[in-house]
């Protein structure tokens, strides 16, 4: 089946940017604040059109701004998309762009999307991370969709700027970023946001190791959460081809701010953690004989961080 990239417009806009994306990931720091949240990237639209968005509430100001919304869950405008992996081609959601008021769009809206590879950079620079511009030579295959104009449909408050490829092409050592900013709102009336009017998404299909696991082990150290571990819904979210992020945890439910990558070897199948720049605090210690069955998809995990210590056993039981 013939795949079409749509570059041309890329092109118009990566003068500055084609030195630096060819670089190979540096998966060191592959990671910040939004990327737990890379769930939300695919929901529907409820949590824009119930306000659960904070770009959303207008806090009782009837100017209706045009903003995106690169995480429903943060005002950070980077989040990664991973999705399930397949050889077909599929159509993704990747940027939300909404309307910024208590009441739902009256018309149509149609906002115009353009590439801007110098946010990617800056984003890079920032973060030591170095995700390469989809529609750079040599990168997958892709059509951006309605040449880059987002719908926001009468009657609801989102839209997105969507592509069709195939996600199987998107699972390798290599990340790919699509950086767009809002340029124009073909409707009158509408004002596009100062500070939220970009937003960087990382596509790219989940590994091997993504899903919700049932976690069982013990939590030691803490004042008041040091006990067993039963957490049957516990999820680890893709980070890059043989990495995973997780949080730490106690109890059935209990999710801590210690956010932690996990790395598998191939070869050894041993485990290597440590924390992302998310993390509410440094691991202390990963224990080296960390393990990963890849026949049963189970982890055998140990680690700590200050006076804490936990020991999990990570039971694959599903797709996230």
């Amino acid at each position: 089946m013939p795949r079409d990239q749509s570059i041309s417009s890329l092109q118009k806009y990566s003068g500055m940017s084609i030195n630096r994306v060819m670089k190979k990931i540096n998966m060191k720091y592959l990671f910040t604040a939004a990327l737990f949240m890379l769930m939300v990237i695919g929901c529907k639209d409820e949590d824009f059109d119930s306000y659960k968005i904070q770009s959303v509430d207008n806090h009782g100001n009837d100017q209706k701004i045009i903003s995106t919304a690169a995480t429903a869950t943060s005002n950070s405008e980077f989040a990664v998309n991973a999705v399930a992996p397949t050889n077909d081609i599929g159509e993704f959601n990747l940027i939300p762009v909404v309307l910024n008021s208590g009441k739902v769009a009256s018309e149509d809206i149609h906002v115009t999307m353009v590439p801007v590879p110098d946010s990617l950079d800056s984003y890079n620079e920032a973060n030591e991370t170095e995700f390469l511009l989809a529609g750079s030579p040599g990168s997958p295959a892709y059509t951006l969709l309605d040449d880059g104009v987002v719908t926001i449909p009468k009657g609801s408050n989102v839209g997105y700027l969507k592509i069709k490829a195939v996600s199987f092409d998107y699972l390798g050592a290599d990340s790919y970023a699509f950086p767009y900013r809002i340029e124009s709102v073909r409707e009158p009336g509408y004002v596009v946001s100062g500070n939220h009017n970009f937003g960087i998404v990382v596509f790219m299909a989940k590994n091997d190791y993504d899903g919700l696991y049932h976690a069982e082990g013990k939590l030691e150290g803490h004042p008041s959460l040091s006990g067993p571990i039963d957490f049957k819904d516990f999820k680890m979210a893709t980070s890059g081809l043989r990495t995973v992020i997780f949080n730490s945890v106690a109890g059935k439910n209990a999710v801590f701010g210690v956010e932690i990558e996990a790395t598998i070897d191939p070869v050894t199948n041993l485990v290597s953690l440590k924390e992302t720049p998310n993390s509410s605090a440094a691991l202390v210690f990963s224990d080296p004989t960390n393990s990963y069955d890849p026949a049963k998809k189970v982890f055998k995990l140990k680690f700590g961080w200050g006076t804490r210590v936990e020991t999990l056993t990570l039971t694959y039981t599903g797709s996230r």
